[in-house]
């Protein structure tokens, strides 16, 4: 059964997310899809972490010589941005953001798969949370 965090994402889509909880999560090779995915519904990627799975439990951090590597992001609208643009802007953000990645040189831990956690919202959404958000899109 399919998370309902993934509720009208294409099948395949889904099918490739991992998911812990209500949270997804792509392998690199398949966040952009995802991030279109979002963009073409108009949904804005609020913000990324990397995830590494290790035996059924996340971590965070790559374990490198100068301490854990974190790799996170995200995206807030700027003022007077219209909706439209913050969705577009927000999904170049995170592509980019994704396609960047790179394991660390100096990494204690051998390279392995890594998982893009996507956290995503419309237009609704701000307007529900607006005593929480600094831009509400009203206009």
């Amino acid at each position: 059964m399919k998370p309902s965090v993934l509720a009208g994402f294409p099948e395949p889509l889904a099918a490739i997310a991992f998911v812990n909880g209500e949270e997804p999560a792509w392998e690199q090779k398949d966040c952009q899809a995802a991030i279109d995915w979002l963009s073409q519904n108009n949904h804005a990627v609020l913000g990324i972490d990397l995830w590494l799975v290790r035996d059924g439990s996340i971590s965070t951090a790559i374990s490198t010589k100068s301490g854990p590597a974190i790799y996170v992001s995200s995206c807030d609208p700027l003022k007077r941005e219209t909706w439209d643009d913050y969705v577009r802007r927000s999904a170049k953000e995170a592509g980019d953001f994704v396609a960047a990645f790179r394991w660390p040189e100096d990494s204690l831990e051998p390279p392995r798969t890594v998982y893009f956690n996507l956290c995503w919202a419309d237009r609704e959404w701000f307007r529900t949370h607006k005593e929480n958000a600094s831009h509400t899109f009203d206009e």
